[in-house]
């Protein structure tokens, strides 16, 4: 999350809220620039925070990291992500946030926007320092909003408080039986339950954390086994591992909640400073002098301060006495704080016993030095700067044991000595064993830490170590490089008078330059200038030197005092060095002899114990790649200079051979014929980039210095065998393109035979140059390598002894270092499925022949072994008696998953999900999973299949469903490969609706095509429609003027109509309408499409005598036809003739063909509406009708009513 917050700062976004792993949002394109990024937060651009280095890197794309920022708000100066001072986004500028109308309301808003919980509300208000403005934003909120942009914000432009606020979040930390509330055993709260932390490697950057994010103020002191008594249920964090500057203590990185080895008697604690703390020290006993007072933290004002204030200070901090060095320290002004003058009496054992009063005028810091009590000293060495470590520990002296002990660690014990850069870290009691406790073991620092105490390490007293392993250091007495990329290169200073200054660049050369370089044991010099690319010291004073070449230390040459005036241009002197090692007599830089620089001269190095974890340092220190191959013997020739005794141990982690442990070699003689050297990766024609391990990546090829890729057009399979041979990678297999691990830079070059024909003739094209190619990079070519495997007397091809193939012979593996996860990577190269378990000490009989590969290291995601960590091939102190086998589960089958009654279904319907197993593993737990969302179902079956339910179906269960299958076989439970997925889409289905006509009693539905009506008439429209979802609503459509309001819908089951009147015609009711239903289900609204149209012509009144006349005589031949029908009632299928009445007793006829036993033709039909008129008709459904019943209907309107209501339509326009 720091790395969040410094690009979410560099993008003047606001709080980070997620970081996201996994090339989230997409895989980039090109180089992969960063890795290993360890930002402590507070960096200005992320380019500023430590990294591998541009370029250098061990990524594909698949692991692109993304990140998420709150575009509306930010938390500033807050102990952690959660709490600050609140300011937003306004108006394209950031504002704060006025205090005056801030609420409860607008705290949760703002605390659920950045994800953190809800907001915390106490009697003291927290103060998070004050912003440079003095107007602000005030906001409102009706608290329901989920971004603080969507409240109500205005600009307040009279002067107004800041507002600060405290979200709960998730995780938070309290200490527990404690003397105050600065003290005590740590607790985490995490799922609901408070936890302890363990105190494996708790450190004093991790009480640096604790005291923070409490509040409070500089660590005292960490506490271990359980020293605040025994926690109860989870112990929450193990491991934890803090560089001090995060915000939250869950921020460090650790082993994961809940995952650990150990018991509450391990429970850590923490010591912090109740009420004073040093800010911007360069260790805990410096700084800015703040107390905590009345319920905030606030500054010190210099106005009154004198050495006894001073001295408290000291004391209360446990610091020792206030440091009197002339040279006044600077650690920044404390902006924003409340400052505070005191009277004291002199009894006082704290600052914050005295009498403070604000000092409303701005005031001068005060600035703050202790001298501390050493907890550190060199025993035994040459001058202050050398000897075997010791620290004082409960008032006891005692030494540090040499495991894990490297240049690191001396670089910590060099800065606390206020001594030069480190030189050697030593071990073995190189300086004589100690006597009494061994009080540091297993100790890990990064480097930067201010003292040795903050790094890791076990507990004070706990170590498997005798004082023949106690550690020591050589440090630079008069001389340090400052700020340089590693410690042969940097701003020199010299120790002169007490004091560190700086040289400038005033008759600065190689002469000077040869000097620093040998005194550092750094080899030649590279570059000696003034320029600023290490930076600038900030004092004006410093010296000159003058220098012969010959001299050993740069105090043998002449200094002079200089004083830099605003004049001077002098830059301060600055040096690179080559380094303490060279390849000497190869083929290239990348490749030879190996010499190492030590006391003024080049020697070689003792090939005895020269190994690949020390070749591998070397390539590193010369940016050469990793090591391909490492000679003992004289390949590269003897050398003509001192051959260098001392047994270097690396662990290959290093990044340059003086971070290796130096041991001496025993009897101090060594085998002449026994030079160590190299060829590293980078010496070849050829290297694989941009991938997880050394044998596969993108193919790039070394010509005239410098690396191109291979164009894809031409690349085979033979081509890419002989790349895999000449890498020592075993057999190519695969041979990708398209630019399979991302696109390469720089020239392209083709795949010619006569290059790839051989690995000799490689190597010589690389020398006299490749093929230029029209070709892109987006198909650069790609390969995969890996040696050949087996499994020797199992039952099966999946169980056996494990063996490998290489140069040309099939050997064994040892079983040192074997563990399930290297048998996981031997089932999956071997298409076997899951592990089920690994076997040591030749379980599967003895084999023969050569014992390939030992210490074997797997982390089970590789796709081939010997992609795994491993000693070099033949190098192993194993016999076959040790060699190791694996038993796979086999190649297992996917279960199968179908869908009932469909892949689409009804809102409503039942749907039954049958997941279904071919396998003769039966009897294993079924689960049913779906994505997007959290359901998730789960059911044991001895059978093959099993059917999951979901009763009624609703729009929330729609989404990708998949079935997995697992089943405890032997000792663990084996989870088949995830079965193919598949998609169920829920839909609401709405039936076309019918618009129709309705006669005045509602008795007859008519639905004809188009009426006329006279102007100044009404009528009526009946809308309905068969459909199972009701609560809807009808909408009545016209062809020229959009939407009626609604109608709601009402009826019986699932039938639903309404009905749209219109009291008084006219022209504007002219035109074409239809009939749609909506309803809303679930938030979601849906509608039907449209009825079929109904035209409504609107006719003058004039007319009106004419038609009046016209449908008197209708009205006589329709009396006839009913006379006709009720005489046919038996026998026969009756449709039925209707006519339409009005309210004065007028009659509307209507032209129709009489059809017996078929319907009525209507298709010239035109209905008329007489004036004043309220035809209505209902739709019709007329059907043939029984004529027994028929006969018994002798009412014309009864007749008419049984028709409309229980048979089909009558008339169809």
């Amino acid at each position: 999350m720091q790395e969040a917050e410094v690009v979410c700062r560099e993008m003047n976004c606001g709080t980070p809220l997620a970081v996201e792993h996994g090339a989230y949002y997409g895989q980039g394109d090109d180089q992969v620039w960063m890795d290993d990024v360890e930002c402590t937060g507070h960096e200005k651009f992320l380019t500023d925070c430590p990294h591998r280095g541009f370029g250098e890197n061990d990524c594909s794309h698949s692991e692109d990291a993304g990140v998420v920022c709150s575009d509306h708000v930010r938390l500033v100066n807050g102990t952690n992500r959660c709490s600050g001072r609140v300011e937003v986004n306004h108006n394209g500028h950031w504002r704060k946030v006025c205090n005056s109308d801030w609420g409860k309301k607008e705290g949760e808003v703002l605390c659920r926007e950045v994800g953190c919980g809800a907001p915390v509300f106490s009697h003291e208000s927290p103060y998070f320092g004050q912003g440079s403005e003095v107007t602000g934003v005030k906001t409102s909120c009706f608290g329901n909003e989920s971004s603080l942009s969507q409240c109500t914000l205005q600009e307040f432009n009279q002067g107004c408080g800041d507002t600060s606020v405290v979200c709960t979040n998730s995780k938070l930390l309290r200490l527990v039986n404690g003397t105050n509330r600065c003290s005590g055993r740590v607790e985490v709260y995490h799922d609901g339950q408070w936890g302890t932390v363990c105190d494996d490697r708790w450190g004093m950057q991790e009480a640096e954390v604790a005291c923070r994010e409490m509040n409070c103020g500089t660590p005292l002191a960490i506490k271990y086994r359980a020293y605040y008594g025994q926690g109860d249920d989870q112990v929450w964090m193990d491991d934890v591992e803090c560089t001090g500057h995060e915000k939250s203590l869950t921020d460090c990185p650790h082993r994961g909640f809940g995952e650990n080895d150990c018991s509450h008697s391990e429970d850590a604690g923490v010591v912090c400073s109740e009420a004073v703390r040093l800010i911007n020290g360069t260790n805990r006993c410096s700084g800015r002098v703040e107390v905590y007072y009345q319920g905030q933290w606030g500054k010190m004002c210099s106005s009154d301060w004198g050495t006894k204030k001073a001295a408290m200070v000291c004391k209360e901090l446990n610091c020792g006495m206030p440091d009197n060095s002339p040279v006044k320290p600077q650690f920044g002004e404390g902006k924003g704080l409340r400052g505070y003058t005191s009277n004291c009496r002199g009894n006082e054992s704290s600052i914050t016993q005295c009498s403070l009063h604000i000092n409303p005028a701005r005031c001068e810091d005060v600035a703050l030095s202790c001298t501390g009590h050493p907890t550190l000293r060199l025993v035994n060495g040459t001058d202050k700067c050398s000897g075997r470590v010791e620290i004082q520990h409960d008032g006891q002296w005692g030494t540090v044991c040499d495991d894990q002990w490297d240049i690191r660690d001396a670089q910590v014990v060099c800065r606390e000595m206020n001594c030069g850069t480190v030189q050697t870290a030593k071990s073995a009691a190189y300086f004589g064993q100690g006597h009494g406790e061994i009080w540091l073991d297993d100790t890990e620092c990064f480097g930067n830490e201010s003292s040795l105490s903050h790094c890791q390490h076990a507990s004070f007293g706990e170590n498997n170590c005798g004082h023949s392993e106690d550690a020591g250091v050589v440090c630079s007495n008069t001389i340090r490089l400052i700020n340089g990329t590693d410690h042969c290169s940097g701003r020199v200073e010299v120790y002169h008078g007490g004091l560190w200054s700086p040289v400038y660049n005033v008759n600065w050369g190689l002469n000077e330059a040869e000097v620093v370089c040998r005194e550092m044991d750094c080899g030649d010099p590279v570059m000696a200038s003034g320029s600023s690319q290490f930076g600038q010291g900030s004092r004006l004073g410093g010296y000159t030197i003058r220098c012969g070449s010959k001299e050993s230390s740069l105090t043998q040459c002449s200094l002079r005092e200089f004083v830099r005036t605003s004049h001077d241009h002098a830059g301060e002197a600055t040096v690179v060095c080559s380094g303490n090692v060279r390849l000497v007599n190869g083929s290239s830089q990348c490749a030879g002899r190996v010499e190492f620089y030590h006391n003024g001269q080049w020697g070689t190095v003792c090939g005895d114990s020269w190994d690949t974890n020390d070749a591998t340092v070397v390539c590193r220190q010369l940016n050469c790649g990793r090591a391909h191959k490492i000679n003992h013997m004289s390949y590269f020739g003897h050398g003509s200079g001192k051959i260098w005794i001392d047994e270097i141990e690396c662990n290959g982690r290093e990044s340059s051979l003086t971070q290796c442990t130096q041991r001496e070699f025993g009897d101090n003689t060594c085998n002449h014929t026994s030079v160590a050297g190299v060829i590293c990766s980078d010496s070849l024609a050829v290297r694989l980039v941009n991938s997880n391990d050394q044998c596969s990546g993108r193919v790039e090829l070394y010509h005239a210095g410098q690396w191109g890729t291979m164009c894809d057009r031409d690349w085979t399979m033979n081509d890419a065998e002989v790349v895999c041979k000449l890498l020592d990678c075993g057999h190519a297999v695969s041979a990708p393109i398209s630019a399979p691990f991302g696109q390469g830079t720089g020239p392209i070059w083709e795949a010619s035979n006569s290059c790839f024909g051989s690995e000799t003739s490689l190597q010589q094209c690389s020398v006299n140059g490749f093929n230029n190619t029209s070709c892109r990079h987006e198909e650069d070519a790609g390969i995969v390598c890996a040696e050949q495997i087996k499994l020797v007397n199992g039952k099966s091809e999946c169980s056996g002894r494990v063996e490998i193939y290489h140069k040309s012979q099939w050997g064994t593996v040892c079983d040192d270092e074997w563990e399930m996860t290297n048998a996981e990577v031997v089932c999956r190269q071997l298409g076997c499925g899951q592990a089920l378990s690994y076997l040591t000490n030749a379980h599967f009989g003895r084999g023969s022949g050569p014992i390939w590969l030992d210490n074997v290291e797997c982390t089970g995601q590789e796709n081939a072994l010997t992609q795994c960590s491993h000693n070099d091939f033949g190098d192993n102190n194993c016999g076959h008696g040790e060699d190791a086998g694996v038993v796979c589960l086999g190649i297992l089958p996917k279960p199968q998953i179908t869908l009932s009654p469909a892949p689409e279904v009804n809102w409503g319907d039942r749907v039954e999900i049958t997941c279904t197993m071919v396998t003769e593993h039966l009897g294993g737990t079924f689960v049913l999973q779906k994505t997007p969302g959290s359901f998730k179902m789960e059911k044991y079956s001895d059978n093959d299949a099993i059917t999951f339910t979901i009763p009624k179906v609703d729009l929330s269960h729609k989404g990708w469903y998949h079935c997995e299958y697992r089943k405890r076989l032997a000792i663990q439970d084996i989870s088949f490969p995830k079965g193919d997925s598949a998609e169920l889409s829920v839909t609401v289905r709405l039936e076309q609706p019918s618009i129709s006509l309705t006669s005045p009693h509602a008795m007859v539905i008519f639905s004809p095509d188009k009426i006329e009506v006279t102007r100044g008439s009404s009528f009526s429209i009946t809308c309905s429609i068969h459909s199972q979802y009701p609560g809807g609503f009808f909408y009545l459509t016209m062809s020229n003027v959009n939407v009626t309001e609604p109608k709601p819908a009402f009826g019986h089951s699932i039938f639903l109509l309404a009905y749209f009147d219109f009291p008084v015609v006219g022209d504007k009711d002219q035109g074409e309408y239809s009939c749609v239903y909506g309803v809303n289900i679930s938030t979601l609204s849906f509608s039907s499409p449209p009825s079929k149209s109904l035209q409504v012509i609107v006719m003058a009144s004039s007319s009106s005598s004419v038609i009046s006349g016209t449908l008197v005589g209708l009205l006589l031949l329709l009396l006839l036809l009913v006379s006709y029908l009720v005489w046919r009632r038996r026998g026969q299928t009756v449709r039925a003739m209707v006519r339409f009445s009005n309210r004065v007793g007028e009659t509307i006829k209507q032209d129709t063909e009489d059809k017996v036993d078929g319907p009525l033709d209507g298709r010239d039909y035109n209905s008329l509406v007489n004036e004043n008129g309220n035809g209505r008709t209902l739709e019709d459904k007329g059907a043939e009708v029984d004529s027994h019943n028929s006969a018994e209907r002798t009412d014309t309107e009864d007749l008419t009513g049984r028709v409309c209501y229980e048979l089909e339509p009558l008339i169809h326009p």
